[in-house]
């Protein structure tokens, strides 16, 4: 791997679009500076940010990455880039690249904001039935599960793991994983799901991964305090 410059990644105190790549960064031993923006309303440091492109990018929201003299912003563009630079693309095939980038949208389009949605719902839509969101977001989330299951299965994902270099697609799919079980708990059933319950209680990186979760923070913007109060509610919808 070549020689990597100085990294500084920008982000909220939560985990959002960017516990991934702090995964990445923290498995993968490249140092880097982990700025975060304090979360909560009425986000007085982001605001007192946002107009300041050189921090917040070209349009003004995180995360963004310095790396060197590149800054970075935009997830998905964020992702590319970090799957090039230290040389993971040029490391696999181009089929397995394919699957990569396949695995990381969905579990981001599929899982990752569904999610947040949900529980951003009673303040982002006000009169919203939060309760049936929850469960009618749960319901199609719990079929995204069950083809990730079995797309992981015929793709083999456990077996390729333990031959290469953890990547940024493993990174995001424990994140992913651990985000359901956290959010949803036992409703999740991930008892049922092995493949899935195997990748986040035995992938290479899972050590590394937890340990950086700790202390632990919001997966959203609305802080720790008050998710406290949100998933519990979640919970509850689902076991109704």
């Amino acid at each position: 791997m070549p020689k990597t410059p100085p990294i500084v990644l920008r982000y909220f105190d939560a985990r959002g679009r960017a516990q991934f790549i702090r995964h990445y960064l923290r498995v993968r031993d490249l140092a880097y500076a982990d700025e975060r923006l304090p979360v909560g309303l009425p986000f007085a440091a982001w605001t007192a940010m946002k107009g300041d492109r050189a921090r917040a990018g070209p349009f003004h929201k995180l995360p963004v990455l310095h790396w060197g003299e590149h800054a970075v912003a935009e997830t998905f563009v964020i992702q590319t880039f970090l799957h090039r630079a230290p040389g993971d693309e040029a490391s696999l095939s181009e089929r397995d690249n394919l699957r990569h980038a396949m695995l990381y949208s969905s579990l981001v389009t599929d899982v990752l904001t569904p999610i947040a949605m949900t529980i951003w719902a009673d303040l982002s839509m006000p009169g919203v039935d939060t309760a049936a969101f929850a469960s009618a977001t749960f319901s199609r989330l719990s079929g995204h599960l069950s083809s990730l299951e079995r797309t992981l299965e015929e793709w083999r994902w456990r077996e390729m793991a333990a031959t290469r270099p953890i990547m940024l697609a493993d990174c995001m799919l424990w994140e992913a994983v651990d985000v359901v079980q956290h959010v949803f708990g036992e409703a999740a059933r991930l008892q049922e799901r092995q493949t899935l319950a195997r990748i986040h209680a035995e992938a290479p990186g899972r050590d590394s991964f937890a340990a950086g979760l700790a202390p632990p923070a919001a997966v959203t913007g609305r802080g720790l305090a008050s998710e406290a109060q949100v998933i519990p509610r979640i919970r509850a919808a689902l076991a109704a």
